[in-house]
């Protein structure tokens, strides 16, 4: 990992706290991709999403966990999948949203990665875009022997704004949920946004 993002991890602020158990969503797809870089062809801000996984109860990093993230590209769609519009008033569930996987071979904004001795892994990656019904957010899963735990990555809404405000974000219509109005992130959202680094990746432009 690159040194900056260990020193930004290693001096977090913010206590060990336990993740929210989130649902996985529909969107998950098993393709054993262990990579850093998930990025692909895809266009939007680079980003840099740094993971410190620590046991709450020992206070020791979790080493050689299985992490895997998934998440949409700037248009808001999953590689795999077909875009999806929902209805007015529709929530996007598992159960309401179609799960044909149409592209197979596509694999962009996936990827998976074991934890080093520090309990970090990080992944290069882009700032996601929305879809219908859904605050803006990055999936993730974690294996370690027996145990798993799934969980979503969140934004500050002001920092969403401002991405979205540049290209290719701003070619799309104004989002329709943010994070007070989303289903899933009032469910414990705000304490996995602050377990997380994430940042704007600050070594270029827009891809």
């Amino acid at each position: 990992m690159d040194d900056d993002l260990v020193k930004m991890l290693t001096e977090q602020a913010v206590p060990c706290r336990p993740w929210p158990e989130q649902v996985e969503g529909p969107y998950f797809r098993v393709v054993h991709l262990e990579r850093r870089n998930i990025v692909e062809d895809r266009i939007g801000l680079p980003l840099r999403v740094g993971l410190r996984l620590v046991d709450a109860g020992m206070e020791q990093p979790l080493t050689g966990a299985h992490v895997e993230l998934w998440q949409a590209d700037h248009e808001g769609r999953y590689s795999g999948f077909r875009p999806f519009r929902a209805t007015p008033g529709q929530v996007v569930t598992s159960e309401s949203v179609p799960r044909d996987i149409v592209a197979p071979a596509e694999t962009f904004l996936r990827g998976s990665q074991q934890t080093d001795e520090r309990g970090m892994c990080a992944f290069e990656s882009i700032y996601p875009g929305w879809y219908s019904s859904r605050t803006v957010h990055i999936h993730l899963s974690v294996r370690l022997g027996d145990w798993h735990a799934v969980t979503q990555l969140y934004f500050p809404d002001e920092t969403t704004d401002q991405v979205f405000a540049r290209t290719p974000y701003a070619e799309r219509d104004p989002r329709d949920t943010v994070n007070d109005t989303d289903s899933i992130f009032i469910d414990g959202g705000e304490r996995s946004a602050r377990c997380a680094a994430i940042e704007p990746h600050r070594r270029g432009g827009l891809r």
